[in-house]
């Protein structure tokens, strides 16, 4: 039995509507895995640069996020060369634009789907606290605390017991997960702006 051209034009609208809302559950998720590739991105960069750094940074620069005491034995160690440092000043430069560029490519791509401010600051937000879970988890307490990863580099500390202090830094970083709300706050406001 034929419905009429009214029930024909009604399925049409409800079938368009639908995919339209598919379309947008799709972009949505695109938007969030591509705050997580992010995440991963910086992650794995500020990895690779925690690795290679000791052989190119000054000892005073790499051991100023290191417990007191191991800061204190190394202070009389060596430093590369100067050709090594500038290399090392290199990485840290490359890294900060890595950093840089991955908020901008989030703040930018948030704009070409029409995200509002809500929907900026999660992605912000999931890539600050991504990135700081990893740096508190891995950099802090598995690569400096657990393995001891620095000890190779700078022997004369391998005796002190800030290796073993797991609350080296945790007001430093206490502060920071409290400042992330505003950091991502500013961040999705002055892309709007920009992109306004």
């Amino acid at each position: 039995m034929h419905d009429g051209p009214w029930a024909y034009m009604e399925k049409r609208e409800k079938c368009r509507k639908h995919a339209a809302e598919k379309i947008m559950h799709t972009e949505r998720g695109k938007g969030m895995l591509e705050a997580l590739a992010v995440t991963g991105i910086l992650c794995l960069c500020s990895l690779g640069v925690i690795l290679v750094i000791p052989f190119f940074a000054r000892t005073r620069y790499l051991m100023a996020f290191l417990p007191r005491d191991v800061r204190e034995a190394a202070k009389d160690h060596p430093d590369p060369p100067p050709g090594k440092r500038v290399i090392g000043y290199l990485l840290v430069l490359a890294f900060a634009a890595v950093f840089a560029g991955g908020y901008v490519f989030l703040g930018a791509d948030g704009l070409r789907r029409g995200y509002g401010f809500g929907r900026l600051f999660v992605q912000f937000m999931i890539v600050l606290y991504g990135y700081k879970l990893f740096d508190i988890v891995v950099q802090d307490q598995y690569l400096v605390i657990t393995r001891r990863y620095f000890v190779r580099f700078y022997p004369e500390t391998r005796d002190c017991p800030g290796w073993r202090d797991r609350s080296f830094n945790t007001r430093k970083q206490l502060i920071r997960l409290a400042v992330f709300p505003f950091s991502a706050a500013l961040m999705a406001g002055i892309t709007l702006w920009i992109g306004g």
